[in-house]
């Protein structure tokens, strides 16, 4: 059953123009070089939020395996160009905001057949 992670996060002040640049000219390459098993899905900024959420940008993933999703644990152990262009994606976040944060995780509603 493939999974959907949701990471709702923060831009360092000043940075929306740059990162709107960045997204335009790397978005693509987080499709070609993302880990087996991970679908990138897109960055979005929400156009309606719950009460008490913040994070004005949220990137969404799916993951196509049963075990937990860890994407920073994915591209560590990918290396090479994925790592470094995830490193430059993180340059942009703000981490003195990350208990703001937010992490969810879906499945689908629809019950996975029985296995046994």
């Amino acid at each position: 059953m493939a999974l959907i992670s949701d990471w709702g996060f923060f831009l360092k002040p000043g940075k929306e123009e740059e990162f709107d640049r960045w997204l335009d000219e790397n978005e693509p390459r987080f499709t070609e070089l993302a880990p087996p098993t991970y679908e990138y899905l897109g960055t979005y900024v929400p156009l309606w939020r719950g009460a008490g959420e913040t994070a004005p940008f949220h990137q969404l993933w799916r993951y196509l395996s049963e075990r937990p999703p860890d994407l920073r644990v994915a591209a560590g152990d990918g290396g090479g160009d994925f790592t470094d262009m995830a490193r430059e994606f993180l340059s942009f976040v703000d981490e003195t905001r990350s208990a703001e944060e937010t992490f969810r995780l879906y499945r689908s509603a629809r019950k996975a057949p029985d296995r046994t």
